[in-house]
């Protein structure tokens, strides 16, 4: 099946990569991180170390569902994007979502994320993106909640 759905929305990049990034940033360095690296590379968002184990994550932007924990957020599952599966294949990491409004956020392990048993094929209608795509529905009991501050 063809995912033409999967395309890259320059203006959503342009609006959110920035604002994650900070955010995210500051967080892991308050709390030992140093940062190998955070460039656009088309591959993982940040990579980082810390106690001599090295950290990937990919940062994804939430907006018009709010949420500051696993009770708030309003889905029986976290919706994650099958396009970033070719970067657990790359390298397993820690896919954080990060909620605009509340700048609250989450995230699961790649590994407990890329299983067939959470895949689903959908149809995609917003108004940058439109047509087929392959999420994956993780129950939110497998992921974790947090407030970046």
């Amino acid at each position: 099946m063809e995912y033409n759905a999967r395309k890259f929305v320059q203006s959503s990049y342009n609006e959110n990569d920035e604002f994650a990034k900070n955010i995210f940033l500051d967080f892991i360095k308050k709390r030992g991180h140093s940062i190998i690296n955070s460039e656009e590379n088309f591959k993982h968002d940040v990579i980082s170390i810390k106690n001599g184990v090295t950290f990937y994550f990919e940062l994804e932007v939430k907006i018009g569902y709010p949420f500051t924990s696993k009770e708030s957020f309003k889905f029986n599952t976290v919706s994650f994007l099958g396009r970033k599966k070719r970067l657990h294949d790359i390298h397993p990491f820690y896919y954080v979502v990060i909620c605009k409004e509340t700048k609250s956020a989450l995230f699961a392990d790649s590994n407990n994320i890329y299983n067939n048993n959470f895949f689903e094929q959908v149809k995609v209608n917003v108004n940058d993106r439109k047509g087929n795509d392959g999420m994956y529905r993780v129950p939110k009991n497998l992921c974790t909640f947090f407030t970046i501050t």
